[in-house]
């Protein structure tokens, strides 16, 4: 079953949200909610394939939590993200971000400059990890230092092992106050020199980011700005003359981008001269993942949509389709529970094949930071997941920040149980995958470790 059949009423809405006439200037911005699991990315992908966005015009950019080297690190997601190497109907080879891939350098420079001057510091490791990490999130550039605690990314400093040094952090970083600061030269001088240019990078990053963005976007679209440094080396794509800007994963990039997008890049969006339409998606919806959705952008809110769980009629009928015999419905909707993951799991499993097993695996765990994936098998042996059993099974790991992170996991959990656990379907699974991966005598150790951490618990 497809998902014209699956979500059809979703399908047709999200499908008229690309049907608009183009008006230079306007955005629009659609919202695309639910937990984990329930299909967000799915859908709009399907809708994206059928539609074709770049036949109607859209020059799409997705930007999403997948690579987690990255995640908490406010210029990489900028610099690799929203300005992609390779972009649809462009020329091979033709960097069409010039604007971006200027201020990625200069930032960078200036990034050594910051790393040097914390080295020099006679503070302690681990505050100097945490201050590199308060830099890299763009909060220090754009907050008075007081304030930018309301700002970090705790979940990225927890697993680095720093997040009880952070005051101490952000007072080191406040006391690197003359690396912001250049010589009062007149205004003229400093144009000639650069200097204004650099001051921005220092004082107002964002708002920097997002007009050098648009303005490469603007030659992209073929909206020239009246002043555009590169306009000589920059190519326009022929029959593009819209934006489709996609923001998935929101709850896991929004501590980094959220003040970059609601600030900064929207009103610059508001100001150029082509069509932008923002699809973002979450587990929250738009007016609970940022305030400024419900206050000053409201108005810029065209539709949201919440995704639930399958009905069981229409759960039935993708195994069915899928090839599941009538007398497994039972149990496949029990293990299920409706949530499209894992009904598109159970409807991908045919052989249970080493290949399938590595396939769950990787798909299972796609999302997640390396730190992550390595509590996840070990949390399959557990037939109850707390911050005892979590430290008799994984030693090594802060039992708080494994817990933390299990919240907000939905994918993985069984949402009928009543203590956390991972979902039935895919708990057996992954114990399979593990005992094809580490052999019986490994396998019935930890089954053996699990029990006896579970009666912890």
């Amino acid at each position: 079953m497809n998902i014209h059949n699956s979500r059809p009423s979703e399908y047709k809405t999200v499908s008229g949200w690309l049907s608009s006439a183009t008006k230079p200037g306007q955005v629009d911005i659609f919202g695309i909610s639910g937990y984990g699991g329930i299909g967000k990315s799915y859908l709009l992908g399907q809708v994206l394939d059928h539609m074709k966005p770049v036949s109607r015009g859209y020059l799409q950019i997705s930007v999403d939590g997948r690579d987690s080297s990255i995640l908490g690190d406010f210029m990489a997601l900028y610099d690799r993200r929203f300005a992609p190497r390779a972009v649809p109907n462009g020329k091979a080879n033709n960097d069409y971000f010039p604007h971006v891939r200027y201020l990625a350098s200069q930032h960078a420079a200036f990034d050594k400059t910051v790393e040097t001057a914390v080295k020099k510091s006679t503070s302690p490791e681990d505050v100097k990890k945490a201050a590199g990490s308060i830099f890299r999130g763009g909060s220090f550039l754009n907050k008075c230092i007081p304030m930018t605690k309301e700002y970090l990314d705790f979940d990225a400093l927890q697993k680095e092992g720093v997040d009880n040094r952070v005051n101490e952090a952000i007072d080191l970083l406040a006391s690197l106050n003359a690396i912001a600061k250049t010589s009062g030269l007149p205004g003229r001088v400093k144009d000639i020199l650069g200097i204004t240019y650099r001051e921005r990078i220092k004082t107002d990053l964002y708002r920097l980011s997002a007009d050098e963005l648009v303005a490469d976007l603007c030659a992209i679209l073929n909206c020239y700005q009246r002043f555009d440094r590169f306009r000589f080396v920059h190519s326009p794509i022929k029959g593009l003359d819209r934006l489709l800007l996609v923001l998935d994963d929101f709850e896991i990039l929004g501590r980094t981008i959220i003040d970059f997008v609601t600030t900064a890049l929207i009103p610059a969006l508001e100001q150029a001269n082509f069509h932008s339409t923002l699809i973002i998606l979450g587990r929250d919806s738009l007016s609970d993942a940022h305030v400024a959705f419900q206050h000053h952008l409201s108005h810029l809110v065209r539709d949201k949509i919440r995704l639930e769980r399958f009905s069981d009629s229409v759960a039935q009928q993708m195994f069915l389709e899928a090839g599941h015999p009538e007398t497994e419905l039972p149990t496949l909707l029990n293990e299920s529970q409706g949530y499209p993951f894992l009904v598109t799991l159970l409807c991908e499993a045919k052989s249970g094949s080493v290949s399938f097993y590595q396939q769950f695996y990787e798909r299972t765990t796609r999302w997640m930071a390396p730190i992550e994936k390595s509590w996840v098998l070990p949390l399959c042996y557990l037939d109850r997941i707390t911050e005892a059993s979590v430290s008799a099974m994984l030693p090594d790991s802060p039992a708080n920040a494994v817990i933390e992170w299990f919240k907000r996991e939905a994918s993985l959990r069984d949402p009928n149980a009543q203590w956390y656990v991972i979902a039935p379907y895919i708990r057996r699974t992954l114990k399979e995958y593990h005992l094809k991966e580490v052999g019986t005598m490994k396998f019935n150790e930890l089954v053996a470790k699990g029990e006896a951490a579970s009666n912890r618990a």
